[in-house]
């Protein structure tokens, strides 16, 4: 996973700013990264070299830096003609997104009469993934939670222990961190599905859940980019995988992929190793 070393923005945000001004302020303010609040949602400004948000832009270090040292959460950011200005306790900073090279972030579509799940050696990874992945979630997993995760890779109404939207609420908004673990677990599976095809009315259910269930301001950005079809960057590269036949490069990319946040990577890998299951049954 080569990280782009290039100012970038992901193609989503030209759904966002159709407007030439809009005005904004500072949601959330990291070491290395920040999200502005506008009326149609969260933009998250990262540093070259991190994976992209599919509703973020990356810049350099150093204008980052300057941007840390001055902004303060609730400082105005006004979005005007296709530039961003943040209005700091010192000085007024302007980003130029004109300049910035435009990354592709959307899901793509596997039509499964040309993939035979089962036998790609990504699902057979997966499957013997599935267990330490399981294990690791930072979701606490109680009998309920695992029977219903369970239901998530059925196809037959019988076999499941909760109906599909009783396990979209009880994930949504479960757990701790600026995205919770229940979040990142039905994003990964979410993806699995739109990946292949298989997410007619599911997607329609996920949004509906989340108008019934409240959770943080940073994972509904990110079940609003996915739900439009975009997803975050280092994501993007398990699709990039599914003909691979190289085990150990797969492997790899899954161990890279654990790393993201806190448990953040790997909640979201153990819903779309989930939905990987589901996809299969489907497909048999």
């Amino acid at each position: 996973m080569n990280a782009i070393q290039r100012e970038t923005k992901s193609n989503f945000l030209s759904l966002y700013f159709k407007d030439s001004l809009q005005m904004g302020s500072i949601h959330t303010l990291f070491e290395n990264s920040m999200n502005v609040q506008f009326p149609f949602g969260l933009l998250h400004i990262g540093q070259i070299g991190m994976p992209l948000s599919p509703f973020g832009c990356l810049i350099s270090t150093q204008l980052y830096r300057q941007l840390h040292e001055q902004c303060r959460p609730g400082d105005l950011v006004r979005f005007k003609q296709g530039k961003l200005y943040f209005y700091t306790q010192k000085d007024i900073i302007d980003i130029d997104l004109h300049t910035f090279e435009e990354v592709d972030l959307s899901v793509p579509e596997f039509d499964l009469r040309s993939v035979d799940l089962e036998k790609t050696v990504f699902y057979q990874v997966f499957k013997e993934a599935m267990l330490s992945l399981s294990i690791e979630t930072g979701l606490p997993l109680n009998d309920a939670i695992k029977d219903g995760l369970k239901s998530l890779a059925e196809l037959d109404e019988g076999k499941k222990s909760l109906a599909d939207e009783d396990m979209m609420r009880m994930l949504i908004g479960r757990g701790i961190g600026l995205t919770p673990s229940g979040d990142d677990i039905l994003i990964g599976y979410t993806f699995a599905r739109m990946l292949f095809q298989e997410a007619a009315g599911w997607k329609e259910k996920v949004a509906a859940a989340l108008k019934e269930k409240k959770t943080t301001a940073i994972s509904e950005a990110y079940f609003k980019a996915l739900l439009k079809g975009y997803v975050n960057e280092n994501f993007l590269y398990l699709a990039q995988l599914v003909t691979e036949k190289d085990r150990e490069k797969i492997a790899d990319t899954i161990q890279c992929l654990k790393r993201f946040g806190h448990t953040s990577g790997t909640d979201t890998l153990y819903g779309f190793a989930l939905g990987l299951q589901y996809v299969q049954k489907k497909e048999r």
